[in-house]
């Protein structure tokens, strides 16, 4: 990998994205991953991406530190670690670009199924109930989380899709997002750095990509201050729907 001008051109546009991604719409994360592997091996570009990535957990949780839902955390970290630990044994072994679509054929679904089932609490005149902690499908996406976010840098989606399920507001949602991503990084990087992804020279390259990610991570905050909550939920299921085409077709 060397740092040339088409790497930060494109790589700071997949960070401004990524930056977006930590402040206000969680899903929008894996075009950014998507982006980054324009110009870097696929594989490498997400031990890249991960040092800037922190960078971006830390200004969202500048913002949004003190809305975490603490019992959310603590009762999804069980299968968020097996996702995790599961994304470590298979990354070496398993063809990243199969793994981004299976993981965009399951955000498909998952999406579309969450659409279908706030549009039949509508069309009943009420609110989507909101799931359990230890609901199948809540349990399949903390996961999934770990899953992709190890694999493909993709863990957004899944976490979205985990939280609108338990109808929380959109500020516990940001808060909760920040301090999940902020402690899943952390634990990725002994990861990483095991497996050669985090490098002397791709710190260089991560060094030169962060700009991005402050820009969009404060273009992201104005942004969702003026949103509603219906609005912010609506972008969130549109964007994680979205995240699961373009794994499935790149």
């Amino acid at each position: 990998m060397e740092l040339t001008v088409a790497v930060v051109l494109v790589g700071s546009l997949a960070t401004f994205v990524f930056g977006l991604s930590k402040t206000a719409i969680p899903a929008v994360g894996s075009f950014g991953a998507a982006l980054l592997t324009l110009v870097l091996p696929a594989l490498p570009s997400t031990g890249v991406a991960l040092p800037v990535l922190l960078v971006g957990d830390l200004i969202a949780l500048s913002f949004y530190a003190r809305h975490v839902e603490v019992k959310v955390l603590v009762r999804m970290l069980p299968a968020v670690l097996v996702g995790v630990v599961t994304g470590f044994l298979v990354v070496d072994h398993v063809d990243r670009h199969v793994a981004a679509r299976i993981i965009g054929v399951l955000l498909i679904v998952s999406g579309l199924g969450e659409i279908a089932r706030r549009r039949r609490a509508a069309a009943h005149g009420g609110q989507p109930p909101a799931a359990g902690h230890s609901d199948v499908g809540s349990l399949a996406l903390g996961a999934g989380a770990g899953f992709s976010t190890m694999v493909a840098n993709a863990g957004g989606p899944m976490m979205t899709l985990y939280l609108l399920r338990l109808g929380v507001t959109t500020t516990t949602f940001l808060g909760t997002v920040a301090w999940f991503f902020f402690a899943l990084n952390l634990l990725k990087v002994p990861f990483s750095i095991g497996l050669g992804l985090i490098t002397p020279q791709s710190l260089v390259i991560s060094a030169a990509l962060v700009p991005g990610i402050v820009i969009g991570a404060l273009v992201g905050r104005r942004l969702v201050l003026g949103m509603s909550r219906a609005l912010f939920e609506n972008l969130a299921l549109i964007a994680t729907t979205a995240a699961g085409v373009w794994l499935l077709v790149v």
